[in-house]
């Protein structure tokens, strides 16, 4: 069965085997008001009744500046990383009952007035398939978001998407200014880093 690699500056870190899952999530989220620039994730699952459940490869590892993170979708590998359910992760806390994430007006304001922690950022993804591009933080880009997701619909594809994003954006739903948005297939990788 198919499977994702990630590697940071050549080195692996988890390789998914996508075996049963419904979908599966490899994403890098950054914005000018958190303390690490760049946290990389690794999620998803299997949801149907008698699945896996949600699993999570990679919790919030950072990225540090001119690290390369790669990521490839293969026909097969031999050693995969298991993944781990949040109760493995996290024995010691209590199960969330938490279903409502959306963010009301106080939530807002106190986004707002947290204190920008960089100067700004550029980010950039270049694909196997020659394709590049590059973002960089202004006032109305204050965040970024890259995500190479795969889904069970299709399965020797995945979804490559690069774009920043504000508050008001995140508010209104509309996600952000995209600067890549492409398919990739079996072989083909995709290399992220931070730039500044």
């Amino acid at each position: 069965m198919f499977c994702i690699s990630i590697e940071v500056n050549g080195r692996g870190i988890a390789t998914i085997s996508l075996a049963g899952m419904d979908v599966v999530d490899v994403s890098v989220h950054g914005s000018l008001d958190r303390e690490q620039k760049a946290m990389l994730s690794a999620m998803g699952g299997n949801y149907s009744e008698g699945g896996c459940g949600h699993l999570i490869w990679i919790a919030e590892r950072g990225l540090l500046l001119g690290e390369v993170l790669s990521i490839s979708l293969n026909e097969a590998c031999d050693i995969v990383t298991q993944g781990k359910t949040i109760a493995e992760l996290y024995p010691d806390e209590e199960p969330s009952t938490k279903s409502d994430f959306s963010i009301n007006d106080e939530m807002a304001e106190e986004i707002r007035a947290r204190p920008r922690l960089h100067e700004g950022f550029v980010v950039q993804v270049e694909t196997s398939l020659a394709q590049k591009a590059k973002a960089t933080s202004d006032d109305l880009n204050t965040g970024f978001t890259f995500s190479f997701l795969w889904d069970r619909f299709r399965p020797d594809q995945v979804r490559v998407r690069l774009a920043t994003y504000c508050l008001d954006d995140v508010l209104a739903r509309n996600g952000g200014k995209e600067h890549l948005k492409t398919t990739l297939s079996i072989g083909d990788k995709v290399a992220f880093s931070v730039l500044q």
